[in-house]
Formats: structure tokens, sequence, C-alpha cells
């Protein structure tokens, strides 16, 4: 009786895992991601249509949403109580394996967005968009975000009072963040052609990250 138990217990899991073998992986795609994010306007997208994009966040803060957009698979998981833990040890899982996006929405009171990041995983060189609903499209505004650059250990790489633009460097050439203020939206991109596991990588994430947080909680944006 023993033997067979074992035999019926063997053909279980190995079938459970035959299952996981054969499901298919979800990968995210890059196409997809930009389609999705090019749908969110600011000053008009509501946090109803951004549910609609992207689902429920399950962070607990109303007025900003995460999504963590990453590669999964199906792997097995072993049980550790329950009622099946005895005939089924194991289980199949989905599990997230490479994180591929980061989608970062900030809402108004009344649940309109005024702001969004995007950070990429994808293929260098990682670029990174931030967009923000300013107060007032003053020159002063590029001139309080380019303080906060130098504060975040970035140096001013150009700029064009002109056109409402400048750049931000950390002097290796290979890692650029520009700024345009236009229609009273602040956009930010960051390109980070740096190899992803290198300490020049996470030094310009690092300042980056400072950079945009500064901006994120900065008193001319709304």
């Amino acid at each position: 009786m023993g033997n067979i138990q074992l035999n019926v217990k063997a053909a279980l899991i190995g079938a459970a895992l035959w299952l996981a073998g054969c499901a298919s992986v979800q990968v995210v795609s890059e196409r997809d991601v930009e389609q999705r994010v090019s749908s969110i306007v600011l000053g008009q997208t509501t946090l109803v249509e951004v549910e609609g994009l992207f689902g429920t966040s399950h962070n607990k803060e109303q007025s900003r949403w995460v999504y963590n957009l990453s590669d999964t698979a199906y792997g097995m998981a072993h049980r550790r109580s329950g009622k099946l833990s005895g005939m089924f040890p194991v289980a199949p899982v989905v599990a997230p394996t490479d994180t591929r996006a980061v989608i970062t929405v900030w809402f108004t009171e009344t649940g309109i967005v005024k702001g969004l990041e995007v950070t990429r995983y994808f293929d260098a060189p990682f670029t990174n968009d931030y967009r923000y609903l300013v107060k007032a499209s003053e020159q002063n505004t590029l001139e309080s975000v380019t303080r906060i650059g130098e504060s975040s250990n970035l140096r001013v790489a150009g700029s064009d009072k002109a056109s409402g633009t400048f750049a931000l460097e950390d002097g290796s050439g290979k890692a650029r963040i520009n700024v345009k203020l236009e229609n009273q939206i602040l956009h930010i991109t960051s390109r980070n052609a740096h190899d992803r596991l290198s300490t020049e990588y996470r030094v310009f994430a690092k300042r980056e990250r400072a950079f945009a947080d500064k901006i994120a909680s900065a008193e001319f944006i709304r």
C-alpha cells in the first residue's frame, strides 16, 4: 500500500512538473508598454482609464500608483501547510523573472493624472521618461530644475533658453538627461548607456533617482 501511495504521489508531482514546463512563459513586450504609456495624457487621463491600461495598483497610496511589469514563468513551490500538503508537497506557481518596466502614476485629488514616470529595463541604452505638470511655464522653473540637477551631482551640458531645453550629464558622455518645459509639462528623458552591471551604471542611476525624487516633490510641481 505504501508503494502505491508513493507511486501515485510521484506521478502527481511528475504531472504537475510537466504541466508547469509546458505552460507558456509571459514576456513583457516593449512595444506593448510603449503603446499603453502613450495613451496617458497629463491633465486629461483619469484614474479609471489608467486602471483600464494597467489594472489596479496594489500600493496603498491613492494619489500614487506603481506598476511593476515583469516577465513571468511557471515553476514549482513547496506547500508548507494545508490539507493538500501531504498528497501534493509541491504546486505550480507563476513567478516573476526579469523586471522590464516600472510605471509610476501620480493623480490629483480629483483622479486626473498629473505625473508619470516610466523606468525601462529592455535593451541598452536604458531610457527612462518623467513627465510632470508644473504650476506655471516660467523660466525660473528651468532654473530651479538646473539647481536640482547640480545638487544631484549632475552637470549642465547644454542649454537653449529660447526652446526651454537643457541637458545634464555625469561627465562620462555615456549617460545624459534631457529636460524640456513645454505647455506647462516638464519632460525629462534619461539615457544610460553604461553596462547595467557596471559601477558607472549604478552611480548614474542613483543620481538620476535622487534628481527625479527632488523634482517630484518640488514646489513648482502641481
